[in-house]
């Protein structure tokens, strides 16, 4: 919900060296980013990013928000609609919301 522009898929296919490849782009597809991993080191990953957005900062930067708000589940977040069809998520209380 905090990147709420940016869509996500995975390619499970073998690549060259590659186990499997997480793509993550914005539903303009003006900017992306893959990550791809091995299969054999834990915790290792190469990331390519392109366009005007640095995608993947973007995703990190979200995690460690979650993590720092205890990993909240689905249960602990809420969605406003107001009459203009203005969509604002939120976390606990709707006084923290931010735009979707």
């Amino acid at each position: 919900m905090r990147l709420g522009d940016v869509w996500h898929a995975w390619q499970v296919e073998p690549l060259d060296g590659v186990a499997s490849r997480l793509w993550v782009a914005t539903t303009d597809a003006t900017s992306w980013a893959a990550v791809d991993y091995d299969g054999s080191r834990e915790q290792e990953f190469v990331v390519y990013q392109h366009g005007p957005r640095r995608l993947w900062d973007e995703v990190e930067a979200a995690y460690r928000w979650w993590a720092a708000q205890r990993k909240p589940g689905p249960g602990r977040f809420g969605l406003t609609v107001t009459s203009d069809g203005t969509h604002r998520a939120w976390l606990d209380a709707p006084a923290s919301a931010w735009s979707v």
